[in-house]
Parts: structure tokens; sequence; C-alpha cells
């Protein structure tokens, strides 16, 4: 089935993995809300790039950690997809990580610990549950998880435990919205070339280390996810939902 004619929100979506499944939307033929919540140069710019290839793309800025935040971003698709139900795709990408910051079991303090949760679960939770009744049957739900849901990071623990919940919610939602057709997938990448982990990166051989411990010895490139996530969008995928799949070229093994 071709995803051509398809409306989506792409959460997070100017840079990054979320950039590469925008792009991958849209050269498909979706119409895609570009969400971002302070990148307005990076949005602008590749929803410029995607019409230009003759695609439709338009950015949102709407921070998804709040529920006013998220109220916006649907009012705004609202505005450009039409009546409801006007939802065919919804990517929760948009997350946080610890940054330069200590987010260890021993040391992470309130305030990190508050912004992980509100961007990596509160958000996905509140985005989701309001698609519900914009969502058309057969729709796709596509959640961006992370390799860290699945092992145990005490450096990264606060984060770790958000990447945890976004497979529970996973879960849930499938259940929630089975008898619709609709069906809710995790992604889980394991480490991506992308702005995200550049502290990790800037460490002197933390690029090589990582590739050798990948049994294809390389790190991941933010198209490797969108490949993914296009796997799971078409009708080929229509009886794959509940799954927590992983993209880490083969680390888990």
């Amino acid at each position: 089935m071709s995803i051509a004619g398809k409306n989506a929100i792409v959460t997070g979506g100017s840079r990054g993995i979320g950039a590469a499944i925008v792009r991958r939307l849209g050269e498909g033929g979706v119409h895609v809300a570009i969400n971002y919540v302070g990148n307005r140069s990076a949005a602008e710019t590749l929803a410029c790039e995607i019409t230009a290839a003759g695609g439709n793309a338009f950015a949102v800025q709407a921070d998804v950690s709040t529920l006013a935040g998220i109220d916006a971003l649907f009012a705004a698709c609202d505005e450009a997809f039409g009546g409801l139900p006007n939802l065919d795709i919804l990517i929760n990408n948009a997350g946080v990580g610890r940054g330069d910051r200590d987010g260890s079991l021993a040391g992470a303090d309130e305030a990190l610990f508050d912004e992980l949760l509100a961007v990596n679960v509160k958000g996905p939770h509140f985005v989701t549950q309001k698609a519900l009744s914009r969502l058309r049957d057969g729709g796709r739900i596509v959640n961006i998880g992370s390799m860290s849901g699945k092992v145990g990071q005490p450096f990264a623990a606060s984060y770790a435990m958000t990447k945890r919940a976004i497979q529970s919610l996973t879960f849930s939602t499938a259940l929630a919205v089975a008898k619709r057709r609709i069906t809710c997938n995790c992604i889980a990448p394991g480490a991506v070339a992308t702005d995200f982990i550049a502290g990790l990166r800037a460490k002197p051989g933390w690029d090589e280390a990582t590739a050798k411990h990948t049994p294809m010895g390389r790190l991941g490139e933010p198209d490797d996810i969108a490949g993914a996530v296009m796997m799971l969008l078409g009708d080929d995928a229509r009886w794959v939902t509940g799954q927590v799949i992983e993209a880490s070229g083969g680390l888990a093994l």
C-alpha cells in the first residue's frame, strides 16, 4: 500500500533521526507536520527542502512536554489537515538525553529527572492520547525508543528508565487501538551518529570502541532508523503491532 496522500506528524522532526524520517515520508508523498521546539531554522529549511522536491511539509513550533504545547501542535495540524479524522501516521520521536550533565543513578538531580520524564514520557503519552480521535482506522503509530530501555545503565539511569517506559506505552497503545486496525510499534536504535550523542562521541576513541562492539562494525546513521520506521508504515506490516524492534546493527546479540 502506498503511503502517498497520507497525513503524518513527526515530533522532534527538525534534526537527526526525526529529520531523516521526515525526508523519507516527504519522498513517499506524505503530508508531513514537522514539530520542533527551538530550532525554527532547521525545521523551516527542511520543510522548504521537501516542498522544493515536490512534497508537502510544514513546520510547527510546539513544546510537546507540556499539555499547552500539545494542544498547539494539534490545533496547527487540524488547520492544515482538515476535518477529523485527519491523521494517518504518528511518529513520537521527540526526546532529550542527559547531554553533559550527570545523569547517573548516584548523581542525577531533580531538574534533569523531571525534564527527561516530561519530554520522553509525558510527551509521547499525551501526544498519543490527543491523536486517538484524529487517527483514521488502519493508521500507524511508531514510538522511537532506545536500546537503553533494554539494558541497565547506572551512568544514565533516569534516561534509560524513560526509554523503558516508551516500551510499556507501546504495548498499552497497541492494545487500545487494535480493533481499529491501527498498529503501534517501537523502534529501539543503538548508537546513531547524531548531535544527540555529541558528548559521548567527543570522548577520544568512543566511536571506534562502539563500532568495535557493534557486530556490523559501525555506528548507525539516521537513515538506518528512518528505514526501519518506513517498514512499519505500509500494508505489509498490518499484522505487526506491540513490538519493540531493535535497529542496532546487532548490538543486542
